[in-house]
């Protein structure tokens, strides 16, 4: 329940974080109610989020990425070249290891992953969650994005991580990939 609730919250921070820098050339996306959880947020080209959330022994990692940033489109795939580029997306994502390098010393194992797209209208975002277990989650002093060399049109990543000592966020970029954490995770 801890988790989740600041999955909610980081969730949150980020959105009205997004709403005050997105422009888009003045385009916003259409949301359709409350009722509608898979509803997409204002976002930039460029810049996706990465959220982190410990609990306990638990890591979660939600990456959430405007579909140009991942297969150069927006749109809903329906051309055969545009298709097999968002199941080649998928199936990157659905493999943290294409997305992170964890030290192997912190004996991660992965309990759960998902990798999905939501179109809406013109505009596509692309999902991934991972949550690992990890036994010795002390040992995680940092963490190295591999986002960038799998996804050629991002570049920038704002992260977020709310660990049980600390929380942060930082914008990290292809130059810039790896996550200092020491200290964060007990």
């Amino acid at each position: 329940m801890k988790l989740l609730i600041c999955l909610c919250l980081l969730i949150n921070m980020a959105i009205f974080a997004e709403d005050e820098h997105h422009d888009h050339d003045h385009h916003h996306h259409k949301e359709e109610g409350k009722k509608n959880k898979q509803s997409l947020s204002a976002h930039e080209h460029g810049v996706s989020v990465l959220n982190i959330v410990q609990d306990k022994n638990r890591l979660s990692f939600e990456f959430e990425m405007p579909g140009f940033d991942v297969v150069g489109f927006e749109y809903k795939a329906k051309k055969k070249d545009d298709i097999k580029k968002v199941r080649n997306a998928l199936n990157v994502l659905s493999n943290y290891k294409n997305m992170l390098i964890i030290a192997t010393e912190a004996n991660c194992e992965e309990e759960k992953k998902s990798a999905t797209v939501i179109n809406e209208g013109s505009h596509s975002e692309f999902l991934s969650e991972y949550v690992l277990n990890c036994e010795n989650i002390s040992l995680i002093k940092s963490i190295t994005v591999m986002y960038f060399d799998s996804f050629r049109f991002s570049k920038k990543l704002d992260v977020n991580i709310v660990a049980n000592k600390k929380k942060f966020s930082q914008i990290i970029d292809r130059g810039n990939n790896i996550i200092s954490v020491e200290g964060y995770f007990d």
